[in-house]
């Protein structure tokens, strides 16, 4: 069976998040035999990458939800990178119409030179699908303040779906993309009681928890009320409203995901990915 790691390289999210570096923001990598992507690169991604093993020059697909920079900032190296230094034609470049072209509230975060060069781009509105080898994506609709803001469910076969779902607001049908998946990672920016439009709360989770009715949840990119809340007690509350097993990431942490999803601790981070990540 297909094995798949995932690797948070930031947990953190927002403003205050990110210019702290309370919790650090370089997103999220997700690598097996056959693909090798970073999601979400925000300002430390090639960093903290190199940091944990990762070498940012073997990723295949740069996704990028929405063009707000603790989701975007270190996507232009990484395009580097994956492109061996702009120098191959290679690999994927998925991102929200936002960060590729700019709308009503944001200017595009990616040059037209650094799009010149992977191999597909793809304009990743909701609905739209693609392929990186034999791995399905879709974009799905969020709601936030940039208003191309997408989230993403993965399905690999042989070890089933996965769906991240960015920044968003809660809104009737949020869960319908990501319906059935196997894991589900929520951008839980706030605790619950405190609300922010166009943000996740943990009573926000509950309901869409509740609407996609995944095997296990985890939660990620938190803001300064969450961290000061506290992640873990949120998904605590989380799981017992729903009665899925619910947990809380930390930097470096690592998941594995085959027949069942392991969880690794975060002092793996600098050596325990080598010997997988040689052969991806």
């Amino acid at each position: 069976m297909t094995e798949i790691a995932l690797v948070f390289l930031g947990t953190g999210g927002g403003r205050f998040a990110t210019i702290t570096q309370t919790r650090r923001t370089g997103g999220i990598r997700l690598t097996s035999k056959d693909f090798n992507i970073h999601l979400d690169p925000g300002p430390g991604a090639l960093v903290y990458s190199i940091k944990a093993g990762l070498d940012p020059q073997k990723i295949t697909g740069v996704l990028v939800s929405h063009c707000h920079p603790d989701h975007c900032n270190d996507a232009g190296v990484l395009v580097e990178a994956m492109t061996r230094g702009m120098i191959k034609r290679r690999g994927v470049l998925a991102a929200a119409h936002s960060v590729l072209v700019g709308n009503e509230d944001c200017d595009p975060c990616l040059s037209k030179y650094h799009q010149t060069m992977p191999e597909l781009v793809v304009d990743a509105r909701p609905g739209v699908s693609f392929d990186i080898n034999d791995m399905k994506i879709t974009a799905a609709e969020a709601k936030h303040s940039d208003p191309s803001a997408v989230g993403f469910r993965f399905e690999v076969e042989d070890v089933g779906d996965i769906a991240y779902t960015s920044d968003t607001e809660y809104y009737q049908g949020v869960g319908r993309p990501y319906k059935d998946v196997r894991l589900l990672l929520l951008c839980a920016m706030r605790p619950a009681g405190s609300p922010w439009k166009g943000h996740m709360t943990s009573e926000d989770a509950v309901k869409i928890v509740n609407e996609v009715n995944p095997e296990m949840v985890v939660l990620t990119h938190f803001g300064m009320k969450m961290i000061f809340k506290g992640p873990a007690g949120e998904a605590e509350f989380i799981q017992q409203q729903t009665g899925v097993p619910t947990i809380a990431a930390k930097d470096g942490m690592c998941l594995n995901i085959s027949e069942k999803i392991e969880v690794q601790t975060h002092k793996r981070e600098t050596r325990g990915l080598d010997s997988f990540l040689r052969s991806t």
